[in-house]
């Protein structure tokens, strides 16, 4: 748990972070002094689809999604993110607009880094020059994949890899469980109808592969998943 406002330990929790776990403590401990923590609950919005970046966030606690909507009204979920996790780099990086909505799906605690922070360790931090490299590769290969996926897999194939993906053990030790996800949210990662998602949801929880447990799902059998998922 984050306690207080003591730079020392959101400093520690930087370290965790891959844009800054290589910076010596010093570094880490002047970015901590200079970041404004927030808190916010659950469904609130932390920056809006194309207005203007001024700074990027690191997640400490909590989750949070990134969405995109189309002018009729059509949401599809990019990412969700939990911590430790960053966001919000690329309009910090090139002054453009935001490219999606960031809300928080739980209350979380952030830290915002001005864009002019982000700039000037770019420029003297070879190792934060190499992480963003490696962070927007991450979000070019996110993208291509949520294309082939659309494109080429079945409704209940691109459900079993959004469930695979959300369920991922960040200490490695497998699937497991997701974290609290309704059936409209799964729908708008999946690019699909809520009653679509519910009927895919039934075929897989009816042959084993998962198991529903109040908002959260229990992977199984994540090997037939994998296959599923052309995995």
């Amino acid at each position: 748990m984050v306690v207080g406002v003591d730079p020392r330990k959101i400093a520690l929790l930087l370290a965790e972070v891959e844009l800054f776990g290589e910076l010596d403590e010093a570094t880490r401990l002047a970015i901590a002094a200079q970041a404004r923590r927030r808190v916010v609950e659950r469904g609130q919005v932390l920056f809006w689809q194309d207005e203007p970046g001024e700074s990027m966030f690191v997640l400490l606690e909590g989750a949070v999604k990134l969405v995109v909507s189309s002018r009729d009204g059509g949401v599809v979920e990019l990412a969700r993110l939990v911590a430790p996790a960053s966001f919000g780099e690329l309009a910090v990086l090139d002054g453009g607009p935001r490219s999606a909505t960031a809300e928080a799906v739980e209350r979380s605690t952030l830290v915002a880094i001005t864009r002019a922070e982000v700039l000037r360790l770019v420029h003297s931090e070879e190792q934060v020059a190499e992480a963003l490299l490696r962070l927007l590769g991450t979000m070019v290969r996110r993208t291509t994949r949520q294309v082939t996926d659309l494109a080429l897999l079945s409704l209940p194939g691109r459900v079993a890899a959004k469930l695979l993906e959300l369920a991922a053990d960040p200490a490695g030790e497998g699937p497991a469980r997701t974290r609290r996800l309704t059936q409209v949210e799964l729908a708008t990662m999946v690019g699909a109808a809520r009653q679509s998602v519910n009927q895919a949801m039934r075929t897989l929880e009816a042959r084993g592969y998962i198991r529903t447990a109040g908002r959260a799902v229990e992977i199984l059998d994540p090997e037939s998943l994998r296959r599923l998922a052309g995995g």
